[in-house]
């Protein structure tokens, strides 16, 4: 199969675990948009700085800052001034964001449930082992 190939079906993926996911993830109050950015900020680590997150996002610091500002609103998010540098911003989770990620998990483990399901248990690692290594390749 061309690479060409590979882009619509990753792309095809993400539609599919999107529109599983949207509808669960309104039920409990959060956008698509809050997810991601709660997920961001998650997989960044305990000091992550808004410009990591951004980068993760894939926009400006300067894009991220009113979506910051509205989750801070909200008690999603605490924004605090970096220890070794006060003009960086850090963003962690609040407890309620945490809790929220909590039932975001069991939705994405079960949106993964859906999407291997008819794969026995050595192709879903094979394709797991393939993913991670088109990730490596991605700078």
């Amino acid at each position: 199969m061309p690479p060409e190939m590979i882009g619509p079906r990753v792309a095809a993926v993400y539609e599919v675990q999107s529109a599983w996911l949207e509808p669960r993830l309104r039920k409990i109050g959060v956008s698509w948009g809050t997810f991601q950015l709660l997920s961001a900020v998650s997989g960044s680590g305990q000091n992550a700085s808004q410009i990591e997150v951004a980068k993760r996002l894939g926009v400006t610091a300067a894009t991220l800052s009113e979506s910051v500002y509205s989750h801070v609103q909200r008690g999603l998010l605490e924004q605090a001034a970096s220890r070794k540098d006060r003009r960086v911003k850090v963003l962690r989770l609040t407890d309620s964001a945490k809790t929220l990620m909590r039932q975001i998990r069991k939705y994405v483990n079960e949106s993964e449930t859906v999407l291997s399901h008819g794969l026995t248990e050595k192709e879903t690692t094979q394709l797991v082992a393939l993913l991670d290594k088109v990730l490596d390749n991605v700078p």
